[in-house]
């Protein structure tokens, strides 16, 4: 991997977003790969079951009958011997690349590198720090845990794209056969149509702790942005606590969730102390009060750093401001957030149905359906003074698509200065 050269000037929620779309593209992509081959070998195989639904239809008598009925029998049976073939050794190479790049680890050294480089520049504001305190330890320790749970969080995204392409197609020859096996020739029109509606499903069956629905790109992109934020923050609070400094305060998003924007703008400790305490001021021979409105942990444990939060803990030093001490929670701010990621979500499913469109009918439907959300999208970003963001109503960004990237991590968004090699 690349060497990475840390940035605290980066904005911390850019960042984490950026890896998030990062692990999120490279899933996507896989997926997208995968689709493309289960969808080419499940439309050949409705070539054939028509061929052979046509041989049946014929019931000429004669030799000649039997033996073009016997090769259409024959080579959609060759076909699906050698689709599943083929689908289970793309399935299991696909997923053992991605194994092999080693994402978990590479984005949560990142993230810890550039949580300490930011927990470092803010704690150069201060001249007077309380005497360094002695921890065993590094900041690699401190998310080695999280490391551990991005990686088995991937470990079932690779599991079931390794078996995903064999059902996938298991599940189209089930959805179709018995139209041929009972002697009816269903149109090709509306099988192609059958078979275009589960394939635009792409890869799912992903729950989470809140028994929430995740589709593999969003799953990946969820886990990554969680664990990223999780990596940046506990590497942040390591680099604090080594200077002596268990004050932080949250800084979040101005359409923060109801969960976060109770500790959006509080103090909180991380050595478990509360209340109202005297310490020395960060840059001035003088004493302040400071009043700690509780800890770190009892803020995780009442909803804070919720998966998809991006909000950050920065040090807190006593006697300067609190960045964001004046937020109040806006239930609308919250819901034009929400109702952006939902026109989002429904653009990509659009262009997902365009993808893997089978007929013309079917691909003018999805080209209009497109339309109409990108135009509910304006509306909506027009009223609500939203800022769009393309990438997100994009196939490759985590929806998946039939344009997959080449192999290997993708690059780091410029921001991130990645240098050397």
């Amino acid at each position: 991997m690349a060497l990475f050269v840390p940035n605290p000037d980066v904005p911390a929620v850019d960042f984490i977003d950026d890896m998030g779309r990062t692990l999120a593209e490279r899933y996507a992509n896989a997926e997208d790969s995968l689709i493309r081959e289960v969808a080419d070998r499940a439309y050949r195989d409705l070539e054939l079951q028509a061929k052979l639904a046509r041989a049946t239809a014929e019931r000429r008598a004669g030799l000649r009958y039997a033996l073009d009925r016997n090769r259409a029998l024959a080579d959609l049976a060759g076909h699906r011997a050698q689709a599943l073939r083929d689908l289970q050794y793309l399935a299991v190479q696909t997923a053992g690349r991605l194994r092999d790049e080693g994402l978990a680890q590479d984005l949560i050294s990142v993230a810890s590198q550039q949580g300490e480089a930011e927990a470092a520049a803010r704690l150069g504001m201060a001249r007077r720090l309380p005497q360094t305190t002695t921890l065993t330890g590094t900041s690699t320790q401190a998310t080695a845990q999280v490391a551990l749970s991005l990686q088995s969080r991937l470990e079932v995204l690779n599991q079931r794209i390794t078996r995903y392409p064999q059902d996938a197609y298991q599940r189209v020859v089930a959805m179709t056969s018995p139209n041929v096996l009972l002697g009816t020739q269903t149109s090709l029109l509306a099988q192609r149509g059958a078979v275009q509606q589960f394939l635009s499903e792409g890869i799912t069956g992903f729950v989470d702790k809140a028994d929430r629905n995740w589709r593999i790109g969003t799953y990946a992109e969820m886990a990554g942005r969680t664990s990223v934020a999780r990596a940046f923050n506990d590497a942040g609070v390591w680099r604090m606590q080594q200077s002596g400094v268990n004050l932080v305060t949250i800084v979040g998003s101005n359409a923060a969730c109801a969960k976060c924007a109770p500790w959006i703008g509080k103090i909180l400790s991380t050595d478990g102390s509360t209340g109202a305490v005297v310490l020395p001021h960060s840059t001035k021979d003088a004493e302040v009060t400071v009043t700690i409105e509780g800890t770190l942990d009892g803020a995780r444990n009442a909803g804070w750093g919720h998966p998809n939060d991006a909000c950050r803990c920065v040090a807190y030093l006593p006697g300067l401001s609190i960045p964001q001490a004046d937020f109040k929670y806006d239930p609308k701010a919250e819901w034009g957030r929400t109702r952006q990621r939902e026109i989002e979500v429904d653009i990509r499913a659009a262009r997902r149905k365009l993808a893997t469109a089978g007929d013309p009918v079917t691909a003018q439907r999805a080209k209009a359906k497109i339309r109409a959300k990108q135009a509910d999208l304006r509306d909506h970003l027009e009223a609500t003074g939203r800022k769009r963001n393309s990438a997100r109503e994009q196939l490759h960004f985590a929806d998946g698509g039939y344009t997959p990237k080449p192999a290997g991590i993708p690059p780091r968004p410029p921001s991130l200065s990645i240098v050397g090699r």
